[in-house]
């Protein structure tokens, strides 16, 4: 009783510390684990699925019974059929109707009583489990011609002679000949029994595992096929009787110890690969968005923290890779953070954890791409814009950009709350939705999806077209060049207060590229922003008050347009010089106007590259967590200009949100 109760208290604290218990695949997924489960009950060697239903598993379990039966009797007919011949060439003719006893007996074969038992079984079944057993049987059962049929399979036990077994007929093997051919076809014999004794405890494995998988109960599958300390695996037992039988001494060499061996480990691969008939996996499919849930909703996506740290923009070294401490980013002050942050022109700001971005997908994609649009509204984008006041006020007098006059969406679906930024003694700052957005959510399993993002500014003026002398039609807006580009010496030159001293420049965006994404449910989307930072005349001093706006007369730091791609799959950002002109940037760029690194490119890696952006887990046991990088044109409105920011926020798993109509083209403008 205390060591009944000291396991009990001790089991109890293993599961209140938090020790991860090994959970068997469920219903639908692999029996390797390879789409969820894990611990012993993964058979890393098994092909099928567990069964999703009662019956089907009924029906699976009844089918592996009687392809096992079915084997057994096969064996024995071919046992007989070699003893027949065998007597026969040393002179007592002896006939025995092999094709009776496999296939045509009357209703007694092995192949009808298969057929029966298929029959029988059929209401449980699926129309795949049926077709599977045929295409089995249609294997198993067929000639010598056929490698994978037990008559050709055949020549494997009945090895030794020269003459076949059943000549001009559909069965492999020979008859043993020499003076100790009886003892041959003893031990040929005898291994048949072994192989079909195998054969039927490993396709028993197989049962027990679909049985208790369905239960949620773990079980050793390996172990049990295999060999285990207890000597009593289906491959143990085989190495027993295949001992005791070479140590009579009547084997020939085909069948000594190697070539049994052989036999044995041929007979467990092809039924372990066979097993996914016999269990048949889902149909491939598009991984739900929500488990459970049909693909076309309406969704949220919640910010939220993460318990890991990574290190900054500006960091001298180890960019993006986890840390403990600042030591681990090179030195760089301030510079090991916790998720979510933002960086810009290397100025570090911890971001709120209240952003929400609701979309909606309209119409799921289908199998394999899996690629669902995704549409995120945004309702009257010029209504008057409730968190920055100031920008309304009649003539302009405190300076917003232009399209900062001209308000926002009054039914926002991406929202930023107002956060603090601790730089100039404490500002404040937000971002506001001045556009419909779009996107992708990809939930292809495996994932095929390519949603890396890559950014390329060029702070040079582009002409009304919006794309540079002699570039192809394709980047122009209107489909037109006009090759009317100012020269550079006609921008004041390359100087924060020359070409990086408006809001014009050139960027272009790729979608894509190397490896596919990991695995998981991606999220790419594109939302018009506009970021908006001041110094808050309500706010305490060194700080920023929940709610606060930007009202008139209070001091606007910077104003930005952005059309920030956030993506989980990764993202990079660069200035680059597009026109030949000698001119990429004029302002801070990514860390600092001094830093030989600020052009970039800068790389926030994916999951397969170690983040830290990842995909949301397919059954949503981890959010995922989002990157964005871009280059921003701050023109006047900003001392630093040409800037470059990365944002790394992490969102809790996608929700079912309230239904929102969506319809949304996603604007082309300049500069992209």
């Amino acid at each position: 009783m205390k060591r009944l109760l000291g396991f009990v208290i001790g089991g109890f604290f293993l599961a209140a510390a938090g020790v991860a218990l090994a959970a068997p695949p469920g219903p639908g997924q692999h029996f390797d684990c390879s789409n969820g489960g894990s611990g012993i009950s993964c058979a890393s060697d098994d092909t099928g699925c567990v069964p999703d239903t009662k019956d089907h598993g009924k029906c699976s379990d009844g089918i592996a019974k009687a392809f096992s039966k079915a084997i057994a009797t096969v064996i024995k007919c071919h046992a007989k059929q070699a003893d027949a011949a065998w007597s026969t060439s040393n002179g007592k003719p002896k006939t025995f109707d092999e094709e009776a006893c496999e296939t045509s007996g009357g209703g007694k074969s092995a192949k009808e009583k298969l057929d029966a038992a298929i029959a029988k079984l059929a209401p449980l079944c699926t129309a795949t489990q049926l077709s599977n057993a045929t295409t089995e049987e249609t294997a198993l059962f067929a000639d010598k011609t056929n490698a994978a049929s037990l008559d050709a399979q055949n020549a494997g036990v009945y090895c030794q002679g020269t003459n076949d077994i059943d000549p001009g007929g559909d069965d492999a093997g020979k008859i043993p000949d020499g003076t100790d051919s009886k003892n041959v076809l003893k031990c040929e014999d005898t291994v048949g029994k072994n192989l079909s004794k195998l054969i039927a405890a490993t396709i028993k494995c197989h049962i027990k595992l679909a049985d208790s998988d369905s239960k949620g109960v773990d079980f050793d599958e390996e172990s049990c096929e295999g060999t285990n300390p207890s000597q009593k695996g289906a491959l143990d037992k085989f190495n027993q009787a295949r001992d005791k039988l070479i140590a009579l001494g009547i084997c020939p060499a085909c069948l000594n110890a190697t070539g049994q061996n052989t036999l044995a480990s041929n007979t467990q691969s092809r039924f372990d690969t066979d097993n996914q008939l016999i269990y048949p996996c889902p149909a491939p499919s598009c991984a739900p968005i929500v488990v459970g849930q049909a693909i076309p909703h309406t969704y949220k996506l919640q910010g939220t923290t993460d318990p890991q740290k990574r290190c900054t923009t500006n960091s001298a070294s180890n960019r993006f890779g986890t840390c403990s401490s600042d030591t681990d980013c090179g030195g760089t002050a301030g510079a090991c953070m916790q998720l979510p942050w933002v960086t810009a022109d290397g100025q570090i700001m911890p971001f709120s954890i209240g952003t929400q971005t609701t979309f909606t997908v309209n119409t799921a994609d289908s199998y394999p791409t899996c690629e669902h649009a995704l549409c995120i509204p945004c309702g009257n984008a010029n209504a008057p814009c409730a968190g920055i006041p100031g920008c309304e006020v009649s003539g302009n007098p405190n300076g917003c950009v232009p399209r900062g006059t001209q308000g926002c969406c009054n039914q926002a679906a991406f929202i930023v709350p107002t956060f603090f930024v601790n730089i100039l003694g404490g500002l404040c700052s937000r971002v506001d939705q001045i556009g419909c957005g779009g996107g992708v959510v990809n939930t292809s399993q495996p994932q095929t999806g390519h949603n890396k993002v890559a950014k390329q500014g060029d702070t040079s003026d582009p002409g009304a077209d919006c794309c540079y002398n002699g570039h192809p039609t394709s980047e122009c807006l209107g489909g037109t060049n006009l090759n009317d580009d100012p020269t550079l010496a006609a921008q004041g030159g390359c100087t924060t207060s020359g070409a990086g001293n408006d809001y014009k420049g050139k960027i272009t965006k790729t979608v894509g590229g190397g490896a596919t994404d990991a695995d998981g449910i991606q999220f790419r989307y594109s939302v018009p922003e506009l970021s908006t930072t001041w110094t808050d005349g309500q706010s305490p001093p060194g700080s920023c008050a929940n709610g606060s706006t930007y009202d008139d007369g209070e001091l606007l730091v910077s104003q930005l347009i952005l059309k920030a791609d956030t993506t989980t799959s990764g993202a990079s950002g660069s200035f680059t010089d597009q026109n030949g002109d000698g001119c990429k940037r004029a302002g801070a760029g990514y860390i600092s106007s001094t830093n030989p690194a600020t052009d970039g490119p800068i790389t926030v890696p994916g999951a397969e590259g170690g983040g830290p952006a990842r995909p949301q887990a397919y059954d949503a046991s981890t959010g995922s967590i989002a990157a964005a990088v871009s280059v921003v044109f701050s023109g006047p409105n900003s001392p630093i200009r040409d800037i470059g920011f990365v944002a790394i926020t992490p969102q809790q798993a996608a929700v079912i949100a309230p239904n929102l109509a969506c319809s949304c083209t996603v604007q082309l403008d300049c500069p992209e």
